[in-house]
């Protein structure tokens, strides 16, 4: 069962690599073996003290608390307006009564309390308790959020009031919604110093309200998009879409081919080379993404670094002064142009006897992290003779 199961994960990186677009093939360790399936959810605590609104009369109402700003209306022979803030200790002075608390307490139950306190030097006052800004408990949201132009209104990234009962979803919307690059299924929560996943295409598709969760005073939310993806990466070569990919910490080659489109059907699937610049010093590697597939060797799909190039030969290269000068002007915009034409030659190490490179120094490497390890070679070239650049 183990060897077919195992099979089974091979197969179905294979038809990742051959077709176009297709999904990432289950997460696996470096040896091989299937990742244990994602915890499931947690739910982050909810703190009474920071929560916006509750619903002790029936219906979701503001909960007051220091630093908002309140309108009172005395209605009595003459109308009166105070506006008050709830001072740091939470309490109100309005009109003949002092130090009424009023941080905990809603609107409602507010206006209840100050009538009865009045009610002892006035005959059944009547009175109206309303918020006019609210900013005891405020939120903050980052990431791919659009920001709009709609007057004095707040859109975008910021800092927002909770008015009443909002949800991360709600308060999304409030801000103009995601942007086109937002990635709803990795929103991220911090509360109480602790980060919780959420998944809120999930919300979208299904309607399920687990991960839509309440907002309470402090929260911070992050939509990831693009603009938060650490790593850059240039893919060129024998894919679908050669350009140049953002990606978040955790990626790997698998998942670069992939965001690229796949492999076309030229591809030469053992001999994709990864250009990275160490310490000034750019060095290249051989991935054999055939030994992945035909031999499950997942120490082939190697951890992903900020301004790594990915190149994908042909199975069949020709003039090697046409394959630079399809892909140098946009090196050219990128990292050590000076460096990179000397990599497509023998003394670089690409496939092609073009003559030692001089100057080229020495690219080839194993493998990232699998130094002296039988299944990181140096690269080859295709008749079996090792390229003058090799180690």
């Amino acid at each position: 069962m183990r060897a077919m199961r195992h099979s089974i994960i091979i197969i179905g990186i294979g038809l990742f690599l051959s077709a176009c677009g297709s999904s990432l093939p289950p997460v696996t360790s470096a040896q091989g073996a299937q990742a244990a399936p994602p915890a499931p959810f947690e739910v982050p605590p909810e703190d009474p003290q920071r929560q916006s609104y509750t619903d002790r009369s029936g219906f979701p109402e503001y909960v007051i608390g220091p630093g908002d700003e309140l309108e009172i209306t005395l209605r009595d022979i003459e109308v009166s307006r105070e506006t008050v803030v709830v001072r740091p200790d939470g309490n109100i002075s309005f009109g003949l009564v002092e130090n009424v608390q009023a941080a905990g307490l809603t609107p409602t139950e507010l206006d209840d309390l100050l009538s009865r306190e009045l009610s002892r030097f006035l005959r059944n006052p009547k009175i109206d308790v309303g918020v006019l800004q609210y900013k005891s408990k405020m939120v903050s949201l980052l990431g791919a959020v659009q920001s709009l132009e709609r007057g004095a209104q707040q859109s975008g990234q910021g800092r927002y009031s909770l008015k009443t009962r909002t949800t991360v979803l709600d308060l999304i919307l409030v801000a103009g919604g995601s942007s086109p690059e937002a990635q709803l299924n990795e929103v991220q929560l911090i509360r109480g110093g602790r980060t919780y996943e959420l998944d809120i295409q999930k919300v979208l598709n299904t309607g399920d309200k687990e991960h839509n969760v309440v907002l309470q005073g402090d929260d911070i939310v992050i939509v990831r998009g693009a603009n938060l993806r650490s790593k850059k990466v240039v893919i060129l070569g024998e894919v679908a879409q050669p350009n140049v990919y953002m990606f978040p910490e955790n990626a790997r080659i698998l998942e670069a081919v992939s965001q690229a489109g796949g492999l076309t059907a030229s591809a030469l699937r053992d001999d994709v080379r990864l250009i990275r610049v160490d310490e000034g010093t750019p060095k290249m590697y051989r991935m054999d993404l055939a030994r992945l597939v035909g031999r499950g060797d997942f120490q082939q799909n190697i951890p992903l670094q900020d301004d790594d190039i990915i190149y994908v030969p042909r199975s069949f290269i020709g003039d090697v002064n046409d394959v630079i000068a399809k892909i140098e002007p946009l090196l050219n915009v990128l990292l050590l142009p000076a460096t990179y034409r000397d990599l497509y030659t023998t003394g670089g190490g690409l496939r092609l006897d073009t003559g030692t490179s001089e100057g080229s120094g020495d690219f080839i490497r194993t493998l990232p992290g699998t130094a002296g390890k039988s299944t990181a070679t140096p690269a080859e070239s295709s008749d079996g003779d090792q390229d003058g650049g090799a180690d």
